[in-house]
Order: C-alpha cells, then structure tokens, then sequence
C-alpha cells in the first residue's frame, strides 16, 4: 500500500469521524428523534433491497395517490450517471490491475456501491408517491427526506415558478420542501432543475426531515410535476371541506 494510497484512507476515516460526530451532537441536542446510525443503517438496507429485489413491481396507482417522478429531468442524468459509473469502474480496473491491484479493487468497490445506491434510489422515489391518508399528506422522496401535514395546516395552494437572481444563478429559498425526484445537489452544483408548478404554503411552520431524520423547519412545500392538477384538486377540495368544517 503505498503513501498517497494511506494518506487518501486517513483523510477519508477523518471526515468520516467529523461527520459522525457532528451526527452525535445534533442526536443528543434533540434535532433527531431516532439515533441517526441506526437510520442510516435501516435506509441503506432499503436503498440496496429496491435496487436488487423490487424492479419487477409496477407501480399501480390507487385511489389518493400521485406520482411525481413522471417526466423529471432526472430519468436521463440517471441513465448518463449509470453508463458513466459502468464505463469508469471498468476503466479503473482495467488500467489499474496490474499496476496497482489494491486500489484497482477499492474503486471497483466504490463504482458498484454508486451503482447500486443510484439504482435503489431512484427505484424507491419511483414506487413512493404523494398519498392522502385520511386528512394528512405524506411525501416522502425516497429515503431523502419526507414531510407530513394535516390538511388543517394548509393557507394557500398557488402556482410557483423557479425565481432567478439577476446574475441568472436560481433563488434557493429558505424552509422550503421540495417534492422533486431531481437530488437537490444536482440544482445547487449544476444549476439542472425540473419545472415547478405549485407551491403549498402553510398557516404556520410545520416539520420535515432530512435523510439523516434531522427536522426541518417547513413553511411551504414546493411541488414539481410533471401533470400536477389532479393531486392539487384533489388538495384543494379537501381543504374546503376542512375549511367549512372548522368554521
């Protein structure tokens, strides 16, 4: 094993030590419910179970369901990522195997745990749609982050386009839940973003989670489809009902 090989490992293990600490701290400080190694445990398995074992259910749509994933930019960055992650592990492999066949199998290990967890989670966000369960909305995007509001804590249901800052750079608003299956870092680093419709705006702050279960403070929900009108009638309708019920 050769110097920059070691050096590489350490740098790895002590970010590794950072984050598991920063982790820790927001545990014990009450920002998580659930202890985050054990989350991240319970979605790994999730994510690498619908990578391997679910490509074969279809996803039927039921009565207070809606998909979301349907004409997201993020299906063709998710077919040029995969070729690309394929195509570099047997690059890697092939230029490196005889000369330095440890680090050959280590970037090897890496391309297939990109692949497999790029698969997992963009099956899991595929079969996870907006669901009405009673009188609460539950959005979960994949294991990324999730949101449940009761139809009660809805203000106003309006349409929303992407805001641009004079530079051309987009306006990431603060407290905001985006129903998306594009990741979010790609719109942060790359600027790619899918096209937002409707914007759910709440009478007071309400909670979400992050992928770690760290809450977040939510003031409205932003809402990328690709057909929205059916999910925001049926959102609509029941907030009236809700509405002359409480009045």
């Amino acid at each position: 094993m050769d110097t920059q090989l070691i050096i590489s490992l350490v740098i790895l293990i002590i970010l590794a030590d950072i984050g598991s600490i920063i982790l820790f701290v927001k545990f014990r400080r009450g920002d998580m419910e659930v202890n985050p190694f054990i989350t991240i445990l319970k979605k790994e398995a999730q994510i690498f179970y619908y990578a391997l074992f679910k490509w074969k259910v279809k996803v039927k749509p039921t009565e207070g369901t809606y998909a979301y994933h349907k004409g997201s930019n993020y299906f063709w960055l998710f077919i040029a990522l995969l070729h690309e992650q394929v195509i570099e592990a047997f690059a890697f492999h092939y230029y490196l195997k005889d000369v330095d066949p440890l680090r050959a199998d280590i970037l090897v290990v890496m391309h297939v745990y990109s692949i497999l967890y790029m698969l997992g989670d963009y099956n899991l966000v595929r079969n996870l749609p907006i669901q009405f369960k009673d009188n609460q909305v539950l959005m979960n995007v994949g294991v990324r982050r999730s949101l449940r509001f009761h139809i009660e804590d809805v203000a106003a249901i309006q349409p929303a386009r992407t805001q641009y800052a004079k530079s051309g750079g987009i306006i990431h608003e603060k407290h905001v839940f985006h129903v998306a299956m594009l990741p979010r870092v790609f719109t942060r680093v790359f600027g790619m973003i899918d096209e937002l419709r409707y914007e759910i705006v709440f009478k007071e702050p309400i909670e979400g989670k992050g992928y770690f279960g760290q809450k977040k403070v939510v003031k409205k929900a932003l809402v990328y489809m690709e057909d929205p009108e059916p999910f925001i009638s049926h959102l609509r309708e029941k907030v009236e009902v809700e509405n002359k019920r409480l009045s």
